[in-house]
């Protein structure tokens, strides 16, 4: 057996365990047995409480307020305080398998909560997206209210935007004033005639035949007193040669400003006739005659730059012939002048015919001749050379015979009308509408119109050029033409002439459409939106959008909607008549694809009334009861009885009514019926309670057999609180409100009963069932917990006690 050691063998054996660890420079603290134990004796002395007695003061206060001094020192002085505030040393565990299991819990820990962290973050994300997207939606649709909501602009508004033009295209309201109350009749009467048009059109998917362009001249002539303009006339009359669709652009231009420079040429002959001159019947070259002579008259002289032959100006009458579109009266009277003509160009009337007949480039005749300013001294000529290609002929040198913007627009157009023939020949670029269309959006509104006294004028220069999007916007933005700038707008669709989609249009038909509504002319508010589908049978969900729209803020819903009458038949609306126009043939597709989207929103929004309507007029039957059952569960819940008498007597109304049609009853499901039937009763239940007929209250809640309130009512209880799990929520939601003034009512008769002066045996059995009854609710209560809050179960056991 080992020998025990003594005390100074365990201190040596200690310090050779750490011998190996000392440091020279660190001195040894060397504490013997002897030395700690005095050290611990002088902390303990230290430690003690030294046992003085309390101060008789400090003590007379305490013994004063009713403490035992005496007491409260032995109680204190038994508390071990000294190990109070020792620091505490952690206990290090050498069990691997409990590291690892704490180690497990503490993953899952944090993994719960960065799950937590990030679900949080994610939703916060989410939500701020939402609410920036409604914004953003909220923010569009105001703005399109306000006529300020700018949509994709084309290329060439951009650029007029930027050119600093006169107008910026920032779409103003449309205004309807008492002043254009005729004017707004006479165009919607045209609007209708046209949808009507438009409808058996759209069920055989051919073009609608309505002559729009003649229905929009007789509007605008008869409303030229209050627009006190007739340039609007102007204006359908160049749309007209536009008839032909996109393709007929640059020689409906043409043609429009020829014969408008005929007309030129007659009124200045008719105005002059004696400086004229043309005789009683003057043919076509006597009227150039008689023009050219009025037109130099003013001059005072025949200038002297220009080639004259007789007193004729051959150049001057071959050019205004071709400016008036007189192609083969140029031609022959060029054949006539041959001899005069070879001395200055000896190929131009063979150059002439063959560009006239289409033939340049067959025949082999080249354009590229060379010009001079000595040669085309005379500005027609120059002008003429310029017009059919003959040359490259420099601007400055037609600028006598190219004055104004109707020539120089026709000059440009001629070029890009024949430029087949002419680049064949010349070999030159050929000139293109896109080109002349950059032109006239960089010069923008203020060159043509510097003065702003002819904003018309810049107008017609964009229709000319085919920017047909911005004269539609361009009109818009001046107040007195907005009316007229919506139906030529209207006019271009028809026509095809703009882009589809077109922002610029889908805008202006919504505001203007809204202006109308805003009056009080829906009807024509409705005719007006039906019109988003001109353009493209893809504006049928953007119709059907602005349609909503404007039903949900008027709730006309019956008469533009329809009703279903008191005998069950269904009276159809004004919008069902135009159905086709929105690509909807049937009566469900309408009912799926407005009725419905209206009725949603009611719902949602809290329209009950219009809910209902709407349901009921798509044949939602069950979904009008679910509707109901909801808000009457809703108005119950928040509200109590009294905000629901409304909602009440609406589905007391319409459940009535639904259970005497036969046709409707039979596709009623039997839950909606009951769950409808319940609430009623509730609803009646907590109203008797309310004005004190307790006893018509108890047996209205007992009908509902939603309580154990009979027959053995703690046995039934568990069968009722399975029965709840089954219950629709509008009806579970309530059921605090309904055990509380179920248990009330019974509190009130037993309280009734209890005072009355003569307690019979009668009273008292009726006393002893009111009893268990109430102990029958506090059993089934105690079941279906989680249904209610926790203060339901502290006011029913008051009453329960009050009673038992």
């Amino acid at each position: 057996m080992t020998q025990p050691l003594s005390l100074s063998a365990l201190l040596e054996e200690s310090k050779r365990l750490t011998s190996h660890l000392t440091s020279a420079e660190i001195p040894t603290v060397k504490r013997g047995i002897d030395l700690l134990e005095s050290e611990s004796r002088k902390l303990v002395a230290r430690s003690a409480r030294d046992g003085r007695p309390l101060d008789p003061r400090a003590q007379a206060m305490l013994a004063s307020a009713g403490v035992d001094t005496d007491e409260l020192a032995n109680n204190s002085a038994s508390a071990a305080l000294l190990s109070a505030f020792e620091l505490l040393q952690p206990a290090y565990d050498a069990n691997v398998a409990s590291f690892l299991s704490q180690q497990q819990e503490q993953s899952i820990i944090n993994a719960i909560e960065e799950s937590e962290l990030s679900t949080l973050d994610d939703f916060d994300r989410n939500m701020a997206a939402h609410m920036n997207h409604v914004w953003e939606d909220t923010q569009r649709r105001l703005f399109e209210e306000l006529g300020q909501f700018q949509g994709a602009a084309s290329s060439a508004t951009a650029a007029f935007v930027s050119s600093g033009g006169a107008h910026a295209y920032s779409a103003p309201a449309i205004r309807v004033t008492a002043t254009t109350h005729p004017r707004l009749d006479r165009y919607a009467q045209v609007v209708r005639d046209l949808n009507d048009a438009r409808v058996p059109a759209a069920v055989r998917s051919v073009a609608p035949q309505f002559n729009l362009l003649g229905a929009l001249e007789t509007a605008t002539a008869e409303s030229s007193l209050e627009l006190k303009s007739k340039q609007i006339s102007q204006i359908w009359r160049l749309l007209s040669h536009y008839s032909s669709g996109p393709d007929s652009v640059v020689a409906g231009a043409c043609s429009y400003l020829e014969e408008t420079f005929v007309e030129h040429v007659d009124r200045l002959v008719a105005q002059y006739p004696h400086d004229a001159n043309v005789g009683g019947i003057p043919s076509v070259h006597r009227k150039v005659q008689g023009y050219l002579r009025v037109l130099f008259g003013r001059l005072g002289r025949v200038p002297a730059f220009l080639e004259v032959f007789n007193d004729d100006a051959i150049w001057a009458h071959m050019f205004t012939l071709y400016r008036c579109g007189h192609k083969q009266d140029l031609l022959r009277y060029a054949l006539d002048m041959e001899d005069i003509i070879t001395d200055s160009d000896p190929g131009f009337v063979a150059y002439l015919k063959a560009f006239l007949d289409g033939s340049l480039a067959r025949a082999g005749i080249g354009s590229d001749i060379s010009v001079s300013p000595s040669s085309l001294e005379d500005p027609y000529k120059a002008a003429l050379y310029k017009a059919i290609g003959r040359g490259n002929v420099p601007k400055k040198a037609t600028a006598e015979a190219i004055q104004t913007t109707e020539d120089y627009m026709w000059a440009g157009l001629v070029l890009i009308r024949d430029a087949d023939s002419i680049s064949a020949s010349s070999g030159h670029p050929r000139s293109t509408l896109e080109s002349l269309q950059t032109l006239i959006v960089k010069y923008g509104a203020a060159h043509f119109d510097p003065s702003g006294n002819s904003p018309l004028l810049y107008l017609r220069v964009l229709l000319l050029c085919g920017l047909f999007e911005d004269a539609a916007e361009y009109l818009l933005q001046i107040d007195r033409f907005q009316i007229e700038g919506v139906h030529m707008a209207i006019l271009l669709a028809y026509f095809g002439l703009l882009n589809a989609p077109s922002p610029v249009y889908s805008r202006a038909i919504v505001q203007y459409a809204r202006a109308l509504a805003d009056d009080g002319t829906d009807e024509s508010a409705v005719h007006y939106l039906l019109l988003l589908t001109l353009p493209s049978s893809e504006m049928h969900d953007e119709c059907v959008r602005a349609l909503t729209r404007l039903l949900y803020e008027r709730r006309d819903y019956a008469r533009l909607l329809g009703d279903i009458q008191a005998d069950g038949t269904r009276r159809r609306g004004f919008l069902e008549h135009y159905l086709p126009l929105l690509g909807i043939s049937t009566s469900e597709q309408f009912a799926q694809t407005i009725v419905r989207k209206l009725a949603d929103r009611s719902r949602d929004e809290g329209r009950l009334a219009d809910a209902v309507l709407l349901y009921n007029l798509a044949e939602r039957y069950n979904t009008v009861l679910n509707v109901l059952c909801r808000q009457l569960g809703e108005a119950l819940y928040q509200t109590g009885i009294e905000a629901v008498s409304e909602v009440e007597g609406v589905a007391r109304a319409v459940l009535e009514h639904y259970q005497q049609r036969e046709h409707i009853a039979r596709v009623l499901d039997e839950r909606a019926v009951s769950t409808c039937s319940t609430l009623l009763a509730i609803t009646e239940f907590v109203a008797s309670h309310s004005r004190g007929a307790y006893e018509e209250a108890l047996e209205l809640i007992a009908s509902t057999q939603l309580l154990p309130i009979d027959g053995d009512v703690v046995a039934s209880a568990s069968q009722h609180a399975e029965r709840v799990r089954t219950l629709d929520d509008s009806i579970t939601r309530n059921f605090s409100l309904v055990l509380l003034t179920a248990m009330d009512t019974l509190s009130r008769i037993y309280a009734g009963l209890r005072e009355s002066p003569f307690l019979d045996a009668i009273k008292q059995a009726k006393m002893q069932d009111l009893r268990r009854k109430a102990r029958g609710l506090m059993v089934f209560s105690g079941m279906i917990q989680f249904r209610m809050p926790p203060e339901t179960y502290a006011k029913l056991n008051r009453l329960d006690v009050f009673m038992n």
